[in-house]
């Protein structure tokens, strides 16, 4: 069957006098769909009236011509091509799609016969320098903020009387990046003491900073899917975002930081929306960085338990996982629970910033399978600051301390035994978080470290998944990259295959300056010109305070003042139930 014919929701517009807006999410329709980000651009762009916005997906047929859902129709015949970015590893697709599409891959190269290239999306906000050469423009922050003066400028006169007024025009926009209105220049990759950054100069009315914009206020705003997509990856949820930002501030996680301040959508409102999946026969999927922060997560769980429905949460802490929770999730279906200690020992989490004891993750397991489920999944970083062996084999050792003290004796009362996997990512530097300067450790270092996993755990029938070293060092190249970084990207799509590994051959810069070195904190790096709020000084103190193993508690959004964003002076950021001091 067709997935157009399965899909419940689709707009279709006559395109008759309308600004046309091609979103294109740089992978497939399947994964594509899971996106909430693209569901709240579809709906934004095409509640205004004037404007038509139909979906494009990377083809599943690599020689295809990239078409939209709704009508099929290329992407050289839409006004603007607007990209949704959240991985690094998408960022080939991107140009694959350009490439496919017919449009010339670079910003230099098109003229006004071409559409206007835009993106947005997360990883906009954390880095968009390896992906500049290529975009018109940048949106940098939410949807609900940018697009309305965002098509205010494409309905004026700027936008007829050419690509470079138009350009201008949007460049003057808060959250506007216009990568071509900026002179920048950088050190020798090869001479690192040369500096990274040495120049970055706007033009023609560009700002020196670009102000990433947020909604302010979250308690009415309702962000769930619009079309709903059984064939989907998750089709069978109704997801709905239940906040934004995160207080907690787990040192290697960038939506910790680039989403603040936390704002959560109210819980009435929450209601609805979950009403609206149970409606139409579909599991509620909670979506948030820590769906457990949020003030009415207990109640909204037990109206959809209530009114007969299920759930699924996008992420929990482990010390937000109680026995009442865990049996509303098993009612529902659930049946594994999956854990991210993200370190193995007690200090490797308090360098992270997670603090909580490996007797807190084993109960949490244990309430969780004596609720009636079956399987544990626990999520590991490896590699993070200061890690050593012992800290790597602690991951093992939780893991057998969970399957020796809760799965057998479960296993004798019910005479059957869950699975235990661990899921193990290698860490990977990312922009504006405090493991910004941190060196990624080397391939070769990160395979030993698995086989070590694998040696202790494989004997006991415990799963190990291990992203590739290899494809993990090609995500901090992407990551920290600045615009160089994209003449790779570009040598990747057009002559290897979209391997951006191959490509490194000959390409006249060092992979390791953005990879495994230890970055000064004296340099200026290539993101540093997004105004996030945050102070760049916090960042370097709770790097500090990481690799001493000290502990920040988490924020305080009726006191706090630490990282820039002084969330104190807001009270729209007040949850329900705090007292104002």
């Amino acid at each position: 069957m067709e997935r157009t014919v399965i899909e419940r929701g689709a707009i279709r517009k006559d395109p008759g006098g309308r600004l046309g807006v091609a979103l294109v999410y740089p992978n497939t329709w399947r994964v594509g769909m899971a996106n909430l980000g693209l569901h709240a651009v579809y709906r934004l762009a095409n509640a205004e009236a004037d404007i038509l916005c139909e979906r494009v997906f990377l083809p599943e047929d690599p020689g295809a011509e990239p078409r939209s859902v709704e009508s099929g129709r290329s992407l050289r015949d839409f006004d603007v091509v607007a990209f949704t970015l959240s991985f690094e590893d998408d960022y080939v697709n991107v140009l694959d799609l350009l490439r496919r599409a017919g449009i010339p891959l670079r910003t230099v190269d098109r003229d006004d016969r071409f559409p206007l290239v835009v993106g947005g999306g997360i990883a906009v906000q954390i880095n968009p320098e390896p992906l500049a050469p290529f975009f018109d423009l940048f949106l940098v922050g939410e949807a609900e903020e940018l697009l309305p003066p965002f098509f205010r400028v494409m309905r004026g006169p700027e936008v007829r009387a050419g690509r470079a007024a138009a350009l201008r025009a949007l460049c003057q926009l808060p959250g506007g990046y216009v990568p071509s209105l900026y002179d920048v220049a950088y050190g020798d990759t090869r001479d690192p003491a040369a500096g990274w950054v040495t120049r970055f100069e706007p033009r023609d009315g560009a700002s020196p900073l670009v102000k990433r914009l947020y909604v302010p206020d979250l308690r009415q705003v309702a962000t769930s899917r619009v079309v709903e997509s059984p064939g989907a990856q998750f089709g069978d949820l109704h997801l709905t975002e239940v906040a934004r930002g995160c207080l907690w501030g787990c040192r290697f996680c960038a939506a910790g930081f680039v989403q603040r301040p936390y704002r959560e959508v109210d819980l009435e409102v929450l209601r609805g929306e979950a009403r609206k999946g149970m409606a139409m026969g579909l599991r509620v999927g909670l979506v948030g960085p820590d769906t457990s922060d949020h003030t009415g997560l207990d109640p909204l769980t037990c109206t959809i338990a209530a009114e007969g429905g299920t759930f699924s949460p996008s992420s929990l802490r482990v010390d937000a996982l109680t026995p009442e929770l865990s049996a509303r999730m098993a009612a529902g279906g659930e049946r594994s629970v999956t854990l991210a200690p993200e370190a193995g020992t007690d200090r490797m989490r308090k360098v992270v910033n997670k603090d909580f004891p490996d007797d807190r993750i084993v109960q949490a397991a244990r309430d969780a399978l004596d609720q009636g489920m079956r399987n544990v999944k626990m999520y590991f970083m490896c590699g993070l600051p200061t890690e050593t062996d012992e800290d790597v084999d602690g991951m093992a050792s939780l893991a057998l301390r969970i399957r020796d003290e809760v799965m057998h004796p479960r296993a004798r009362e019910t005479g059957r035994m869950g699975r235990i996997t661990l899921s193990v990512n290698p860490f990977i530097p990312k922009p504006w978080t405090p493991f910004q300067w941190a060196p990624m450790h080397d391939p070769d270092c990160l395979a030993g470290k698995r086989r070590l996993l694998e040696k202790r755990l494989r004997p006991h029938g415990v799963e190990v998944e291990f992203l590739s070293p290899r494809e993990a060092w090609v995500q901090a190249l992407l990551s920290r990259g600045d615009r160089r970084v994209g003449d790779l990207l570009e040598r990747a799509v057009l002559e290897f295959g979209k391997s951006v590994r191959r490509a490194v051959a000959g390409w006249p810069h060092d992979p390791e300056f953005f990879v495994s070195r230890e970055i000064p904190v004296g340099d200026q790096l290539p993101w540093d010109f997004i105004d996030h709020g945050i102070d760049k000084s916090f960042l370097w103190r709770e790097y500090r305070r990481g690799v001493s193993g000290r502990i920040t508690p988490k924020c305080n959004l009726t006191s706090c003042r630490a990282c820039g964003l002084d969330c104190a002076d807001h009270p729209e950021l007040r949850l329900p139930g705090t007292v104002t001091p």
